[in-house]
C-alpha cells in the first residue's frame, strides 16, 4: 500500500510540476496560462467545440467561453455552427491565430521535443498509453464519486 501511495504522490507531484513549468513559460511569453492551453488545444489542426474542450481538458465552461470571446475579438479564431446542434459551435484558428500560435508555442514545442528526444530511448513501451488511461480513469472515477455523493 505504501508503495502504491508513493507512486500516486509521485505522479501527482509530476503533473503539478509540469503544469507549473507551462504556467511559468506562459508568463515569460506574456500570455495567460489558460490562453496558452487553449492555443495548444486548437493547434492540432482539428476543429473543436467548447464542450469538447471542457470535457477532455477539464476547463470550466466560463473560462473557455471568456478566452474564446477574447480570441475572436483579436481575430485569432472563428466560430462555425455545427449541423444539427443548436448551441454548439466549432472553434478554429484563423491565419492570424495560426501566426500567433506559432509565435507563442514555438518555444513550448521546441522544449517538449528536446525532452522527448532525450527520454524516449528509456521510456518503457506503452508508458504514454498507460498514462493516458490512468488520466481518463481518474477523471471518470472522480466524476462518478461526486455524482454518487450528490445522490445521497
Amino acid at each position: 500500500m505504501d508503495d502504491m501511495r508513493e507512486g500516486i504522490r509521485t505522479i501527482t507531484k509530476c503533473v503539478c510540476a509540469i503544469d507549473g513549468a507551462y504556467v511559468g513559460l506562459a508568463k515569460k511569453r506574456g500570455v495567460k496560462s489558460n490562453l496558452l492551453w487553449l492555443l495548444y488545444i486548437l493547434d492540432d489542426g482539428k476543429p473543436h467545440s467548447q464542450k469538447q474542450i471542457c470535457e477532455k481538458w477539464l476547463f470550466p465552461k466560463t473560462t473557455i467561453n471568456t478566452l474564446i470571446k477574447e480570441c475572436q475579438s483579436e481575430g485569432y479564431v472563428t466560430l462555425q455552427a455545427i449541423s444539427g446542434q443548436r448551441r454548439e459551435l466549432l472553434i478554429q484558428l484563423t491565419e492570424k491565430g495560426q501566426a500567433y500560435v506559432r509565435h507563442v508555442l514555438r518555444p513550448v514545442y521546441e522544449a517538449e521535443e528536446e525532452v522527448m528526444h532525450q527520454l524516449m530511448p528509456c521510456c518503457p513501451p506503452g508508458f504514454l498509453s498507460w498514462l493516458e488511461q490512468y488520466t481518463d480513469n481518474l477523471k471518470d472515477t472522480f466524476k462518478n464519486r461526486e455524482n454518487r455523493k450528490e445522490e445521497t
